[in-house]
C-alpha cells in the first residue's frame, strides 16, 4: 500500500480522538408483501410484514407498510412478493431427537448442522434437543454437550437451539416404547440434581412417569427449579395425573402415545391432562401416531391454546426409505410417515412440523389458523418465551412462508434466510 501524497497521514496515524467515526452499516429492512398473514389474533388476512435487525418492525394490512406515526413511513430496502403464500411465525419443535442420520444424543456441532438443515426445510426456526434413556454417564455427557450448543446451530447460520427436553430415564417400563429397559431408572433427588447440573441451565423440559416412587416429589423438585415437568411414558391413573398437576406438572409428552387408553371405568391420565387448564399437551400430527378423530377430540376438549404440534422426529428422518440403523445401532424400518422397529412398533416420527400442519388441516378438520398457532404460538408460550411465536413488532423475525399446498417456500431465523426452496433446488 502506498502512502498518501502531499505528506497526508493515513487515518490509522491520527491520534485516537481525531480518528474519523466508523461508518455504520445501514440496517436493511425487508418486506414480505402480497401474501396472507397469520395475525396475532388468529386472523388469516392479507398483510405485509417488515423486519430488520433480526426483529419484526411492523405489520400492515396494505401492501405499503405504515409507520408508527402518520408521517413516519417505514423505509423498506428489499421487497419480496409472496402473493399466493401464507406468512406465519416460525415453528417451534419442543420434541425432536434428530434427522438426516444425526441424533442430538451425539451433542456435536456437525450433527447440529445437519439436524438444523433438515428442520429448517420444515419451517422450524427453533427447537428443544430431545434425549432418550441411556446409561447415566452418557446422558450427563450428552446434556453437557447440548448445553454448549445452545443458540444458533450451523455455526450461527441455522435454527436456534433453545435448550434440552430430557425424555427419560424416569419412565414406566410398561409404557417405555422405544426406550431400552436396561436404561430406565427410578427418580431420586440426587439423580434429578445431577441431571440438572449436567445440563448447566439448558434443561427446559423433563418427561417422566410421576406414579413411580418419588415421582411426585420429582415433579415438584423440577418445577421449583424452573423446569417444566411433563407426563409421558407413564401408567398414571386419572387421580395420579391430577396429583402431579397439583405438584407443578404442566405438560404432556406426545399425548395418547405411550399412555394408558381412555376407559369409561378407568379413565387414565389423558382426560386429566386435556381438561386441566394448567397443562399444555404435545400431539404428533403425522397421521400415524394419533388418529385424526382423536386429534379433533383433543382440540374440542382443550382448545388450540393448550395443544402443540411436535414431530418426535428421530435421527433416521430424511433418510432413504427402508432398513436403517439408529444412532445406537438398532435397526429400524423407515416408511414415508413413520419409523418402526423390527417387531412393527412405531418408534418415532419421520415428518416435520410443516407436514404436521398440512396433515391436521387436511385429515383432522383443524383450521389452518389453529394448526399454525399450535406449531408456533403454543410451544413458545409453553416455554414462557415472549419473544417469538407471533408476528408482532419487537419479536424476533422467525418466519415461515408456505405455498398454497402448505409446503415451505422460505424459512427465516432472526430475519435471515436459512432455507429457500428455489435456491435449494427442491422444487
Amino acid at each position: 500500500m502506498t502512502a498518501p501524497a502531499g505528506g497526508e497521514s493515513w487515518p490509522g496515524d491520527l491520534p485516537e480522538r481525531e480518528q474519523p467515526a466508523p461508518r455504520r452499516k445501514k440496517p436493511v429492512r425487508t418486506a414480505l408483501t402480497g401474501g396472507t398473514l397469520l395475525w396475532a389474533d388468529g386472523r388469516l388476512a392479507p398483510g405485509t410484514v417488515v423486519f430488520g435487525n433480526g426483529v419484526v418492525q411492523t405489520i400492515a394490512a396494505g401492501e405499503v407498510p405504515a409507520g408508527t406515526e402518520p408521517t413516519d413511513a417505514v423505509r423498506v430496502d428489499i421487497v419480496h412478493d409472496v402473493t399466493g403464500h401464507v406468512i406465519a411465525p416460525g415453528f417451534v419443535d419442543t420434541h425432536v431427537h434428530g434427522g438426516l442420520g444425526e441424533s442430538f444424543m451425539t451433542a456435536d456441532a456437525a450433527s447440529g448442522t445437519r439436524i438444523s438443515r433438515w428442520l429448517a426445510a420444515g419451517g422450524v426456526t427453533a427447537c428443544l434437543a430431545t434425549t432418550t434413556s441411556v446409561e447415566t454417564t452418557q446422558l450427563h455427557q450428552t446434556l453437557a454437550g447440548l448445553a454448549a450448543l445452545r443458540g444458533r446451530l450451523a455455526g450461527g447460520l441455522g435454527i436456534e437451539l433453545l435448550g434440552i427436553h430430557v425424555e427419560g430415564p424416569f419412565l414406566s417400563d410398561a409404557h417405555r416404547g422405544a426406550h431400552q429397559r436396561e436404561h430406565l431408572r427410578l427418580p431420586s433427588p440426587e439423580a434429578v440434581d445431577a441431571l440438572l447440573e449436567a445440563g448447566d441451565g439448558a434443561v427446559q423440559v423433563v418427561t417422566l412417569a410421576p406414579e413411580l416412587p418419588d415421582g411426585m416429589d420429582t415433579v415438584a423438585r423440577l418445577a421449583d427449579a424452573g423446569v417444566h415437568p411433563s407426563l409421558g411414558h407413564s401408567a398414571a391413573s386419572f387421580q395420579q395425573a391430577k396429583a402431579a398437576i397439583g405438584r407443578g406438572l404442566d405438560r404432556a409428552a406426545h399425548l395418547y402415545n405411550a399412555l394408558p387408553p381412555i376407559h369409561h371405568r378407568a379413565p387414565g391420565p389423558v382426560p386429566a391432562l386435556l381438561t386441566d387448564p394448567r397443562v399444555r399437551c404435545e400431539l404428533i400430527g403425522d397421521g400415524v401416531h394419533v388418529a385424526p378423530e382423536m386429534l379433533r377430540f383433543a382440540l374440542d376438549v382443550a382448545g388450540w391454546e393448550r395443544l402443540m404440534l411436535v414431530s418426535d422426529g428421530c435421527e433416521v428422518a430424511g433418510l432413504p426409505l427402508g432398513r436403517q440403523r439408529r444412532w445406537d445401532r438398532t435397526e429400524v424400518e423407515v416408511a414415508e410417515t413413520a419409523v418402526r422397529t423390527a417387531e412393527g412398533a412405531v418408534a418415532g416420527g419421520v415428518t416435520r412440523l410443516s407436514d404436521a400442519v398440512r396433515t391436521v388441516v387436511r385429515d383432522g378438520g383443524i383450521s389452518l389458523s389453529d394448526a399454525l398457532r399450535m406449531a408456533s404460538a403454543v410451544p413458545a408460550d409453553s416455554l414462557g418465551l415472549a419473544d417469538r411465536g407471533r408476528l408482532t413488532p419487537g419479536r424476533v423475525a422467525d418466519i415461515v412462508v408456505l405455498d398454497a399446498d402448505l409446503r415451505v417456500r422460505t424459512t427465516y431465523v432472526r430475519g435471515e434466510i436459512i432455507f429457500d426452496r428455489e435456491e435449494m433446488g427442491t422444487g
